[in-house]
């Protein structure tokens, strides 16, 4: 009971958030209140490593207004890169 009484003591929801940067694995709680719910829908940066364009990935939800997600990155061209179909620029010249 004293915990629900907490919840509603404090508005808006709380995402338990987890960083996806290789190497830092920070789990922080986020707050959004409605006045700040457009940040759901943007990028941000983790609190520990700094790393921008971290985008909200919800998971699940674990109570009533807590729900688990993770700060998902894109990847940045550290792979090999898959052959398109169309060909390179310098094939289609020849």
């Amino acid at each position: 009971m004293q915990r629900r009484n907490e919840n509603l003591a404090s508005p808006g929801v709380v995402y338990r958030t987890a960083c996806e940067n290789p190497g830092c694995g920070h789990t922080f709680d986020l707050r959004i209140t409605a006045k700040e719910a457009g940040l759901l829908g943007g990028t941000m940066a983790c609190p520990r490593c700094h790393r921008h364009g971290g985008m909200l990935k919800r998971l699940g939800r674990l109570d009533d207004r807590l729900f688990v997600a993770k700060l998902v990155y894109k990847s940045i061209g550290a792979g090999a890169s898959v052959p398109s179909e169309e060909g390179d620029l310098l094939s289609d010249i020849r």
